[in-house]
């Protein structure tokens, strides 16, 4: 019985080694290369933070919600770069309008609102803006 019990926590540590290693490496092959990687470093001159956009949801009508984020432009930013985070800004407040809260709840949720806003800033911005950061989102 001994014997049995140490061979199958023997094959348990083995398995379970191997999983860990299986699991790295599958979750890099999948995700690709990381947002640095794939555009290079981001540097402080191409980062425009956004004023803080609040608003109401569209639904339900009595919860409001907060977010503070940042630009990334590309290399090198345009020079109109405050006038565009203006106008970007404005841009998500209109579209956080028309959001409910079932749309941004969970991870892949905030998911899709990070890839809506990506989309409306850079088409805003005519493809200068390679990726908005989302720092910090609070609805109340």
């Amino acid at each position: 019985m001994a014997a049995l019990t140490l061979l199958a926590a023997g094959a348990g540590a083995f398995f379970g080694l191997n999983l860990v290693d299986f699991v790295a490496s599958s979750g890099a092959a999948r995700h690709g290369p990381t947002a640095e990687a794939a555009h290079g470093p981001v540097s402080p001159s191409n980062l425009r933070p956004l004023p803080p956009v609040i608003t109401n949801l569209a639904d339900p009508p009595n919860v409001s919600i907060r977010l503070d984020a940042a630009l990334v432009f590309a290399d090198p930013a345009p020079p109109q770069a405050e006038a565009l985070a203006s106008a970007i800004a404005e841009d998500i407040l209109a579209f956080l309008r028309t959001v409910s809260l079932r749309q941004i709840e969970g991870p892949s949720g905030l998911q899709h609102l990070r890839e809506d806003l990506v989309e409306r800033a850079s088409i805003r911005a005519e493809g200068e803006v390679r990726d908005l950061v989302i720092q910090t989102l609070v609805v109340q």
